[in-house]
């Protein structure tokens, strides 16, 4: 019996890795591979795949919106493709659908496609549907992002690991990033948007077009007859907040 297979992932290389893979297995048609969530929504509504490789982080839908969108008559087998190992994950391995941590081997690949094998040759439909059913609070659990707690940088022949927690602000610095903390400054290539998103917005906050802070190391803010403000921090470090990102700090 041949199954149908939809690979979504923003990822080139990741797409490629986890096509290579299924071509060792001739029970499967690759229908589609997808870079953004919208698009391998519409996908698996068109084709109705029976496995849909699914990362969890993508630009325009994230994997698990996707997920809690599907309204197809008949539910695809979900195997969530991530490189963010958490306890949400280490629930959802115990359940039937499986999950495949960045970078996998082929040993892992191979286990979690016996499984599914294993599935989709005991159940039908009305139980797939089923199954899906129970993953509802999963998805509710899940579905908020997942925000780094450590960030690595490289300092000669040397990693450190600098706590996300420890950050007091964060800048631009041409090609690179500065990270601040109470005793050390550290450089980091990285553009600040990006960076932008590994952090929880509950504790940091944009204040410039170069500048994020933590939340809990402002002391306070002052305003200028112009529109900008100042944001002054506990060390009674001053950084410059313009008028265009009040609204993140003042309502």
């Amino acid at each position: 019996m041949t199954y149908k297979v939809l690979i979504a992932d923003d990822e080139l290389i990741a797409r490629e890795i986890l096509q290579n893979q299924l071509k060792r297995y001739s029970e499967i048609e690759l229908l589609e591979t997808c870079s953004d969530g919208k698009t391998a929504l519409k996908a698996i509504e068109k084709y109705e795949p029976d496995i849909v490789f699914l990362d969890i982080q993508m630009p325009e839908m994230n994997g698990i919106d996707l997920a809690k969108s599907l309204k197809v008559s008949r539910l695809p087998l979900i195997v969530f493709v991530t490189a963010f190992d958490n306890y949400a994950i280490q629930a959802f391995e115990t359940n039937a659908i499986d999950y495949l941590l960045k970078p996998f081997d082929d040993e892992r690949f191979d286990r979690m496609f016996q499984k599914v094998l294993k599935q989709l040759e005991l159940t039908n439909k009305q139980e797939i549907s089923a199954v899906f059913e129970k993953y509802g609070q999963f998805f509710q659990q899940i579905a908020q992002p997942t925000y780094a707690e450590i960030v690595t940088v490289k300092d000669g022949g040397r990693i450190q690991l600098i706590k996300i927690a420890d950050l007091i602000y964060v800048e631009a610095e041409g090609n690179y990033i500065s990270l601040h903390t109470e005793k050390t400054k550290h450089l980091l290539y990285e553009t600040l948007t990006h960076f932008e998103t590994k952090l929880n917005p509950k504790n940091f906050v944009r204040i410039h077009r170069s500048t994020i802070v933590n939340l809990h190391f402002i002391k306070e803010i002052q305003s200028h007859f112009n529109g900008d403000y100042s944001v002054i921090l506990k060390n009674e470090k001053v950084l410059r907040m313009s008028r265009n990102y009040k609204e993140n700090l003042i309502s």
